[in-house]
């Protein structure tokens, strides 16, 4: 095999890196997977290392599968008998061999998150918690694995994620011990525990660290930037006699702090592994040299990262567009109009790609596309008005509308204690099946039926549904869902959703886009259209459908894919970078989060700049470019204009 003429001079160094710790900073569209495969065929071919003495840790099947096929093609020899996969595949062959030095059964049974659900529910239950208040059990396994990954402290975690609700903090740890205890039991662990109980094995037991340590030779690693404390540690532990280890990824691409990554565990390589060695990729095969001068400028101003400037393999194309348009609703048409003119360019419409931050700011593009009837695909989530969170808040407004709809009436009272599907609809035929919320003498009617526990929460939204009468707020159903969401539904949100956040923005943006509707009645139509028209009957898009459909998705769901053609939705400040993630913890991976937005894209890139949006109050406000925007020079950028 000529690894001289397979690779370029940066891709050689790394694959042919000696014994030894390795950081192969490998920039976006630099080659990454090729030179992680190539370097399992030379340790073999010129190393004369058996495939199974090589361990690759990955974060997907889909992406292990792929490097150990490639490379098995290469070799001639099969990688796939291995330890070889994702974190957690290693970590669970690890124990069916160990299980017993941490108190469980090799034949301990692995519980999916159904199962996981409702192990929490029923030790929730046990110690004798009412549901009035209390997180759902998806919500306490999310918190309970991404503080696991961390290595931090739970109680410290359970009092920050529930302070400003009426959560008991203490009862949250009562049954995460109770789950704890119920687990080992069962002889059963969940998906964070094969991490935790692999890593206390190699801790604590000598003589099983000594023989992995003797039997991976070396260990690769995959997506580093993206790795937890508990990963790096159990590498860490894996590597510690020997040092051959080599982890690939690229800081400017950590996006994943929220999940529990830490991005230090590779800006910190070089401290952690003493002599480690550094090898960067940085010749970019993906985009045009136009695209990239502006990833370049966007990533400069992170100062924590290791510096690399992307070089352009392509010939020149055109520069980068900046659209900076009226508002929402012109943005979404100036969208479809360029999408249209490159599919008549020659770029089919499945080449072509939306970006955004949040999804909310895809709402007005969504209608319009519905509106054009303009094949799309959100290839991050289902579609805007079709999330749960969405639905919930707007069964409010089509009850006031409509007091004969049993759809909303059992879909907002089931979101109360105690009450489920059979209650609702129970309460619905007692009520005489017309619940008109305006009339005090109703409100009186339901509480007296609602179970005892639902009571006192009722009362909590009731003054929303007589404000509609006796405020005339028929005309702003965005009030309506702000006084529902400050009274009720927020700390619903916290309770039942773990990225309650996320959600917390949608309803932001759905309230002021309420706005554009005269009344109630019009926003709700005009939503159900556009339901009805995205679902098609319901019916899931055929793979021809799929493939002539323009691409929609948020920037966390891009990373790792490409497309001809990219737009980025709302680059203004406040919403890229996200006015809450800037709280938090800074613009450092809003940069980031960026920066893999603009390298998504091969030949075209759009950026585009609302100047004003309309506020629930009825007033205007103006939104200034983003901060990202700002540092990239003008003469790099082409300004589309007219679309006001």
């Amino acid at each position: 095999m000529n690894f001289q003429e397979e690779l370029n001079e940066e891709q050689l160094a790394a694959v042919t890196a000696p014994d030894g710790p390795a950081l192969v900073v490998a920039a976006a569209g630099t080659g990454k997977t090729r030179t992680l495969i190539y370097r399992l065929a030379y340790l073999v071919t010129e190393k004369n290392i058996q495939p199974w003495e090589v361990l690759l840790l990955t974060f997907t099947n889909k992406a292990a599968k792929e490097m150990l096929s490639r490379a098995s093609e290469l070799i001639g020899r099969p990688f796939d008998r291995s330890h070889s996969g994702t974190f957690h595949s290693f970590a669970n062959r690890l124990l069916r061999s160990h299980a017993g030095a941490v108190g469980f059964g090799q034949d301990f049974t692995i519980l999916d998150a159904d199962d996981a659900k409702k192990l929490v529910r029923a030790c929730a239950d046990e110690q004798g918690v009412e549901k009035k208040h209390f997180p759902k059990p998806e919500v306490l396994l999310s918190l309970f694995g991404v503080v696991s990954g961390r290595m931090g402290d739970l109680g410290a975690a359970v009092d920050e994620r529930f302070e400003n609700t009426e959560v008991d903090p203490d009862l949250v740890l009562k049954v995460h011990a109770a789950y704890q205890a119920r687990k080992k039991e069962s002889n059963a662990m969940d998906f964070d525990d094969l991490l935790i109980y692999a890593l206390k094995v190699l801790a604590e037991h000598e003589k099983i660290r000594t023989f992995y340590q003797d039997e991976f030779k070396y260990v690769l690693v995959d997506e580093y930037q993206d790795t937890n404390a508990i990963q790096a540690e159990l590498v860490h532990l894996l590597v510690k006699s020997h040092g051959n280890l080599m982890v690939v990824g690229d800081d400017f691409q950590s996006i994943y702090s929220w999940r529990g990554a830490d991005f230090r565990n590779f800006l910190d390589f070089e401290k952690s592994y003493e002599g480690a060695a550094t090898y960067k990729l940085q010749t970019n095969y993906r985009s045009t040299p136009e695209i990239l001068e502006v990833a370049n400028e966007v990533i400069a101003g992170n100062p924590e990262q290791f510096q690399k400037e992307l070089q352009a393999v392509r010939e020149n194309g055109a520069k980068p567009h900046l659209a900076k348009v009226r508002d929402g609703s012109v943005q979404a048409r100036y969208v479809i109009e360029k999408a249209l003119e490159l599919k008549r360019q020659g770029i089919p419409l499945s080449e072509i790609c939306v970006l955004y931050r949040a999804h909310f700011h895809a709402m007005e593009l969504q209608m319009e596309l519905a509106r054009a009837q303009m094949p799309y695909v959100v290839t991050s989530g289902v579609r805007f008005f079709e999330q749960a969170h969405i639905k919930d808040v707007c069964t409010i407004l089509r009850l006031l509308v409509n007091p004969s709809d049993e759809l909303a009436f059992t879909r907002l009272v089931e979101m109360f204690p105690k009450v489920g599907q059979k209650t609702s609809h129970k309460i619905f035929r007692k009520l005489g099946g017309r619940v008109n919320l305006q009339r005090p003498e109703t409100h009186e009617e339901l509480i007296a039926a609602l179970p005892a526990a639902a009571r006192d929460e009722w009362e909590k939204i009731k003054p929303v549904f007589l404000a509609y009468r006796d405020e005339n707020l028929q005309n702003d159903p965005g009030e309506v869902v702000f006084r529902f969401n400050k009274a009720f539904y927020n700390e619903y949100m916290v309770e039942n959703f773990d990225n309650h956040k996320f959600r917390s923005e949608d309803l932001d943006g759905l309230i002021d886009f309420t706005v554009k509707f005269e009344t109630t009645e019009a926003f709700l139509s005009e939503i159900a259209l556009l339901s009805n028209l995205d679902s098609d009957n319901g019916k899931a898009p055929s793979d021809e459908e799929s493939r002539s459909s323009l691409r929609l998705s948020t920037v966390h769901q891009a990373k790792g894919l490409e497309w001809k053609a990219v737009f980025v939705l709302f680059v203004n400040e406040e919403m890229f970078p996200s006015k809450k993630a800037i709280e938090d913890v800074g613009d450092a991976e809003e940069r980031r989060l960026f920066y893999v937005a603009v390298t998504r894209a091969e030949d075209e890139l759009f950026l585009c700049c609302p100047m004003v949006r309309r506020q629930r109050d009825g007033g205007m406000i103006f939104l200034d470019p983003s901060r990202f925007i700002a540092e990239i020079p003008e003469d790099l950028l082409q300004k589309d204009g007219g679309f006001f």
